[in-house]
């Protein structure tokens, strides 16, 4: 059984975009789709109204959070068309043209305020058996499928979006042309309605600014956990009902992603400062500082019971060193909100350099070491060959982590030189102007150095990629700046000033090959 159908109907609308300036930052987008499918008899017919979730369109279509709305567009697809079983009594000789059956006509159509006017298919088929058939069966046909396509921008008015669209199909008549007979007919409509939006996304501190505003309402120890928990959510939300691109998705998104890192570091700074003498803590993190001076700790007093740091399930795509330390330094501070998205956008834009002076220090008891002084240096040469310049200490120790440095030269200090303490290489002695080798190592250590309370520089090995070195120093000597403030300022002059002077000394002084 075949049958003859009116030619398909197609129709599109071209849209002009809200924005069409182009962007060059990065793009977040979003979309919802709805799917519809409905089947009923010829006598009943389809009348239905498809509504948008309300929830999802202000999330995903109405948030400003995601970034500032540059674009959108509707799409609407109609797919209609109807199905028979035909009682055919045949005939007895081969007819010399096809037989017409049973002519069906009827429409379907889609109307409302989302729909810039309503659309209507036709439907109908004339059915009929062929000239080479006797007869025809009365299995379930279908008729050919009609579609229709329309795209639109997105209505000014967000109330519209909240409309309903009216989805009808019925049969207006069906007509025997013969003997044969109806056994039964169904009318089928399906298809969806998609919304999709593009962000142009926001800056890294913009982001940071909007989690502390959302949260404002939690303080003490919980605030930077609940504004990293906050674009989390942001970043890993459920924004699309339709698969996008990758970078279009917003968990790739750099500054949201970027935001995230930065607020769970704070998050974990506070944590390990927070922790004070408290004995069998634990800790996971993500961050190469905060691990560092957690494991120094846990280590170098055992009566703390704690373990070393663990990773959390959360990831990143990148990381930044600089801005750990940052971002540690502004929770030494006490930063409030305000003063904490300032560094955070002068961080970004003025990101550390590496250098030979440590560029942070704070009282170890911190973090349960009590007596100790920690100081964070960020090193790193395409030589691989860094300085690193301690204050006067009774000894230090050194988070050394697998594959780093196995070489010490020892620049300047007391002429006795300095002694590595316990450990593989424990008693190996460096003097003044010499350098030792302490070995290869494939998983983490803490690593003693004897101090002898005079300033010392060395040089390590192995420091091809910018890294952090967390050091603890024991009984070191007063300054006359003894404030955190003054350390780190004192530490960030020094930063050029070191490095200048590191290439007249490394000619001298320097690893044999």
């Amino acid at each position: 059984m075949d049958r003859t159908t009116p030619g398909l109907s197609l129709w599109g609308m071209a849209f002009s975009l809200l924005l069409p300036f182009a962007s060059h930052a990065s793009e977040i987008a979003t979309n919802i789709q709805y799917t519809f499918s409905e089947t009923a008899d010829f006598s009943a017919g389809i009348d239905k109204a498809i509504t948008l979730d309300a929830a999802k369109i202000d999330a995903r279509l109405l948030n400003s959070r995601l970034g500032t709305f540059s674009s959108g567009d509707l799409v609407f697809t109609l797919n209609a068309n109807h199905s028979v079983s035909i009682n055919d009594p045949g005939v007895a000789t081969f007819p010399s043209e096809a037989r017409n059956l049973i002519q069906v006509n009827g429409a379907a159509s889609a109307s409302g305020a989302l729909l810039p006017e309503a659309e209507s298919l036709n439907i109908g088929a004339t059915w009929f058996c062929a000239s080479t058939s006797l007869q025809c069966n009365s299995n379930q046909a279908f008729s050919t499928l009609r579609t229709s396509t329309q795209s639109l921008s997105l209505p000014a008015d967000p109330a519209t979006l909240l409309t309903p669209i009216r989805l009808q199909s019925g049969i207006s008549s069906v007509t025997p042309l013969g003997d044969s007979t109806l056994n039964y007919g169904k009318l089928h409509l399906n298809g969806s309605l998609q919304l999709n939006a593009l962000f142009t996304a926001k800056t890294t501190s913009q982001y940071v600014s909007d989690a502390l505003q959302a949260t404002a309402s939690s303080s003490g120890s919980q605030r930077w956990g609940a504004a990293a928990t906050d674009i989390q959510a942001l970043r890993n939300g459920s924004w699309t009902d339709v698969a996008v691109a990758s970078n279009l998705q917003a968990s790739k998104t750099p500054s949201l992603e970027a935001a995230h890192r930065l607020l769970a570091i704070a998050r974990d700074s506070a944590t390990i400062l927070n922790s004070g003498s408290t004995t069998g803590a634990s800790f996971n993190s993500d961050f190469t500082l905060t691990k560092q001076l957690w494991n120094v700790a846990a280590t170098a007093e055992p009566a703390l019971g704690r373990d070393v740091a663990g990773s959390s399930s959360v990831s990143f795509d990148t990381t930044d060193l600089a801005a750990e330390i940052a971002v540690l330094r502004m929770v030494l501070d006490g930063a409030d909100d305000t003063s904490f998205v300032a560094g955070v956008a002068h961080a970004l834009n003025n990101p550390l350099n590496t250098g030979s002076a440590p560029v942070l220090s704070f009282d170890g008891s911190l973090i349960g070491l009590a007596g100790a002084t920690m100081s964070v240096f960020y090193l790193g040469d395409s030589s691989g060959r860094v300085e690193v310049e301690l204050g006067a200490a009774d000894r230090y120790a050194f988070w050394r982590t697998a594959y780093s440095f196995d070489s010490i030269a020892f620049l300047q200090g007391a002429q006795q030189g300095v002694t590595v303490i316990g450990g593989n290489s424990g008693g190996t002695q460096i003097g003044l102007g010499e350098y030792g080798y302490v070995g290869e190592i494939y998983n983490d250590e803490l690593f003693y150095l004897s101090g002898n309370q005079a300033a010392a520089r060395l040089q390590l090995n192995n420091f091809y990629d910018n890294k952090l070195l967390v050091v603890a120093s024991w009984a070191v000597t007063a300054v006359p700046e003894p404030s955190v403030y003054c350390l780190l300022l004192f530490g960030l002059v020094l930063v050029g000033r070191m490095r200048s002077g590191a290439s007249e000394r490394s000619a001298e002084y320097m690893f044999h090959q």
